[in-house]
C-alpha cells in the first residue's frame, strides 16, 4: 500500500506542478488552475486519511480478540467535509476558484491510486517469481 500511495503521491504532484505554472503565466485561466491545484490538494488529503483509516482497521482486525478496542473517528464524514468546504469555497468565489475545476481535482487520487496499483501488480506478477 505504501508503494502505491508513494507513486499516486508523485503523479499527484506532477500534475500539481503544470497548474501552479498555468496559475502563474496564464492570467485569464487563474481560477480555473488554483481550482484544479485545490481539488488536487484536497483528494491527496483524502487520500492519506483514507490510507490511515484503513492501516487502523487491519491493525484492529490482527489484535487478538479480548483485546480489540473500537475506534471511533469521522472517516467518510471527514473526506466528504473535506470536498464540502472546497465546493462552498468555489461557489462563493466563482472568481477566484473555478468550482467544476476544484470538483474534477478533487476526483483524481483516487484514479490514480488504481493505476499505480494496477502497475504494482502487473510488475509483481511479471517479476519471474512462482
Amino acid at each position: 500500500m505504501d508503494k502505491m500511495m508513494k507513486s499516486a503521491t508523485r503523479w499527484m504532484l506532477c500534475l500539481l506542478v503544470p497548474t501552479l505554472i498555468a496559475y502563474a503565466a496564464l492570467p485569464q485561466w487563474r481560477s480555473v488552475a488554483l481550482g484544479l491545484a485545490l481539488g488536487l490538494l484536497a483528494s491527496a488529503m483524502n487520500a492519506f486519511l483514507l490510507q490511515r483509516r484503513v492501516v487502523m482497521s487491519t491493525e484492529s482486525a490482527v489484535q487478538q480478540e479480548g483485546t480489540r478496542t473500537r475506534r471511533k473517528g469521522l472517516g467518510f464524514g471527514n473526506r466528504i467535509a473535506t470536498v464540502l468546504l472546497l465546493a462552498m469555497f468555489g461557489y462563493r468565489y466563482p472568481d477566484i476558484i473555478n468550482l467544476p475545476a476544484a470538483l474534477v481535482g478533487s476526483m483524481v487520487m483516487p484514479f490514480l491510486i488504481l493505476v499505480a496499483a494496477f502497475i504494482h501488480t502487473v510488475k509483481e506478477n511479471n517479476s519471474g517469481k512462482g
